[in-house]
This record gives structure tokens, C-alpha cells and sequence, in this order.
């Protein structure tokens, strides 16, 4: 570590190259910890995090952003090199509760011999940068934000903030106050349990609509209806069900290109995803589309249900899907689960 006349030095050089340099004040410090009195490691953990100022107002991905937005960043710088030196707050919960439910201590960044959890590292950087550009929305109609953790201008952010805690690292003090676990994410996404798909078995007691869509399709348990009209006679003339058109799910009137799971919990019904799935018996497949829009069934809650989502994952029949950056379909496909906990929140195994 290049030590403490290093640490004053890159200060000095950032001091002349930003006015105002000091913007983030301890009343905001306590404010993202949730806490009103202040330790003694308050100040020093304040003070970088006003350093890291001009690397963000000079990054591109911060450049634009408003006053609130760039402080949230150095604040985040901040607190991660409070947790990485004390071992213990935010970070720490998370990269645990990452690493017992994955086994490795964060997505999407390879993890060589250099990575070492107790010390600073670049690729925690990067995923807190992710963090900060990576937003999911709390309702089904709101928007979502995503962005690609392999970025240049990310990359490029997470290497000179690196540089700066290496250079401040042996005069970081240990903290006797520990940070918010939820200033990464809440450790509940990673807590909640991955499920057994409802596979139907011998043994299962199946309703009477899912024996009949088993029956209807030859034991397939995806059916799929490019409209309504169609959805709705099969309702009728295979399910059975009364014709009352209150009867027949009118809300779906305005939708199109259906799928039926009918699995050993019930039967489902989506919309708007057929063309997403890929199997011979269902003629809406789209390969481009797939790869073009099937990334909104894993961030936006309530586009598809996740027992189908799972479903598709598992049995292979969503080859295309694909973030919409260059490498989005290998983080789709590597990271997926991850990715529908961080967008999809409650919507995560949710019925």
C-alpha cells in the first residue's frame, strides 16, 4: 500500500482539479446511516467521501447526473470502505449472503486469486457502480433501469476509486458503528428460498384443469394461443368451463400470445410472452424478439409469473433471451437468478 503521504497527495491533486470539494456534510453521512449521533471514524469516512467527488462529477456516468445523485455515489464509495476495513456493516452482510447462496462473493465479475473478501477490491467497486445505474421498480407499472456491468466508463470509474482507497488504506480507521445492511440491497432477496418447480409426478392429484390441458396437449405442460378468441374456446370446449363471458378471464380481452402452464400447483396463464419460449409446439416463436424484449420477464414485475419464468429457465426453452447490451445474454443466462430477485423483489417466487 503506498500509504499516508500518497493518500494527501491525490487529495491535494483532486482539491485543485474540483471547487467545493467538501459538499457532502456529516448531517448527510448520518442521514445514509440512519443514525443521529456520531464515532470518531465519522469524519475520516466523510472526508473520502468527498474525495471521491471529482473522479464521479468527472466520470461520463456521472457527469450529468444532479448534486443528490453524485453525493449518493460517494457516499457509497464511502460506506463500502468503512465495511471493507472493519469487516463488518452492508457489504459484509451481502457479499455473505451472496456467496452462501451462490458461492462466490458477487455476480457477474470473475473472481481470480487476487480477489481477497477482507481487503478492498476493484470488482466490489463494480458491482456497487452497477448498484448505483441498476434500478428496479417497486410496481408494475413503473419503469426499470438497467446497465451493463462490464461498461468501459464503469470499469474506468471502479479502477480510480480503487486507486484512491489503495492510497488511503493503512490510515482507514475500524469503525465501531456498523452500516445499514440495506445500503447494498436487502439481504431478504438472497434469503428467500429457490423452490421445486410444481412438477406433476405419478403420485400427483392433479385439479381437473390441469388434467385436461395434460390430456389436451399429450403430457406437455406448456400450451400456447396466439389470441384471445382462441383461449377462450379452449376454455370452453376442452375445460369445460361455462360460457359466461364473466367466466372467462375478461380481463385478458386486449391481450394475445398466451401461455398455459398447467403444473401440480394449478394452472397459469400468461400473456404477451409466447414468443419468448421456444419449443415445436408453439408456432409464435421469435428468436429476435426473444433476444430484442425477453429480458422484461426477469426485471418487470408481473410480466411473466415466476414459476413459468423458472420453468423456461430450467427445461431450456428461453435459449434467446438476452440483456440488451454486447455480453447480455451470457449475464442473463449465468446471473438470471439473481437478476429476477434484484428487478423482481417480492415478485421473486411470489404467486
Amino acid at each position: 500500500m503506498p500509504g499516508y503521504g500518497y493518500c494527501i497527495l491525490k487529495s491535494v491533486i483532486f482539491a485543485g482539479n474540483e471547487q467545493n470539494m467538501t459538499r457532502i456534510t456529516m448531517k448527510h453521512w448520518l442521514g445514509a446511516n440512519e443514525r443521529s449521533h456520531v464515532v470518531p471514524s465519522d469524519k475520516w469516512y466523510l472526508d473520502f467521501s468527498n474525495k471521491t467527488l471529482p473522479l464521479i462529477r468527472q466520470s461520463p456516468l456521472f457527469r450529468n447526473e444532479d448534486d443528490y445523485t453524485q453525493d449518493d455515489a460517494a457516499i457509497s464509495f464511502g460506506m463500502y470502505f468503512q465495511d471493507a476495513i472493519s469487516q463488518n456493516g452492508g457489504w459484509k452482510v451481502f457479499s455473505e449472503a451472496y456467496h452462501e447462496r451462490y458461492g462466490s462473493y458477487l455476480p457477474f465479475y470473475p473472481l481470480t486469486d487476487e480477489y481477497v473478501p477482507d481487503e478492498v477490491n476493484k470488482e466490489d467497486i463494480s458491482f456497487i457502480i452497477w448498484t448505483l445505474k441498476s434500478h428496479a421498480t417497486l410496481y408494475e407499472e413503473g419503469k426499470y433501469y438497467l446497465f451493463d456491468p462490464f461498461d468501459k466508463d464503469l470499469l474506468a470509474l471502479s479502477q480510480s476509486v480503487y486507486e484512491l482507497m489503495d492510497a488511503c488504506f493503512e490510515e482507514a480507521p475500524i469503525s465501531e458503528e456498523e452500516t445499514l445492511f440495506l445500503w447494498v440491497m436487502g439481504p431478504d432477496l438472497l434469503d428467500m428460498p429457490i423452490t421445486p418447480l410444481p412438477e406433476v409426478t405419478p403420485e400427483t392429484k392433479l385439479s381437473k384443469d390441469v388434467a385436461r390441458c395434460l390430456e389436451y396437449s399429450g403430457g406437455k405442460p406448456l400450451l400456447y394461443f396466439p389470441t384471445y378468441q382462441k383461449l377462450r374456446s379452449f376454455f370452453v370446449e376442452v375445460l369445460e368451463w361455462d360460457k359466461n363471458p364473466a367466466s372467462l378471464l375478461p380481463d385478458l380481452k386486449s391481450k394475445k400470445e398466451f401461455v398455459i402452464y398447467a403444473n401440480a400447483k394449478g394452472m397459469l396463464v400468461a400473456h404477451d410472452v409466447a414468443a419468448y419460449f421456444s419449443e415445436e409446439h408453439n408456432p409464435m416463436y421469435n428468436a429476435k424478439r426473444a433476444r430484442k424484449h425477453g429480458y422484461d420477464m426477469f426485471c418487470h414485475p408481473g410480466a411473466c409469473p415466476f414459476d413459468l419464468l423458472k420453468y423456461g429457465m430450467a427445461k431450456g426453452l428461453l435459449p434467446d433471451v438476452a440483456l440488451p447490451f454486447p455480453n447480455g445474454k451470457e449475464v442473463l443466462h449465468q446471473y438470471w437468478d439473481f437478476i429476477a430477485r434484484y428487478y423482481l423483489c417480492e415478485y421473486y417466487e411470489g404467486e
